[in-house]
């Protein structure tokens, strides 16, 4: 199985100067574990849940600090045709839960662990 039978299409953003609050506050209203951080149409970087947590652990003020400065730059990232199970092996290596899926060079939507697990489900 492809990525393309799994993956979210469509993309929540975040600028790299957003405030770390204001991003938060899109990942619990979109319901989702990332955001892409784009310039222009160029993925530049990845912000995710567990970025969001190391910022608080380490004392940051959410409504100061900025994405940019917990963001995980130039994320791997996978194709619509890669398959799943190294979709798996990727996240276990990178030991991550989103990765940005692109095709021809755009960035086209995120694939996550909730959706590998629902695919285990469906095979089920």
């Amino acid at each position: 199985m492809q990525v393309r039978s799994i993956y979210r299409p469509g993309i929540v953003v975040a600028a790299g100067d957003e405030l770390l609050a204001d991003a938060a506050g899109r990942m619990h209203d979109k319901q989702v574990g990332s955001l892409a951080v784009l310039v222009g149409r160029d993925l530049v970087g990845i912000f995710t849940q567990s970025d969001l947590a190391r910022a608080i652990a380490w004392g940051a003020d959410p409504k100061v600090t900025t994405v940019a400065e917990y963001m995980t730059t130039q994320p791997v990232s996978v194709g619509l045709d890669t398959d799943v199970h190294e979709v798996v092996l990727a996240m276990l290596e990178l030991e991550c839960r989103h990765l940005p899926v692109i095709d021809a060079g755009r960035l086209v939507g995120m694939v996550s662990i909730r959706d590998l697990l629902g695919d285990v489900l469906r095979v089920a």
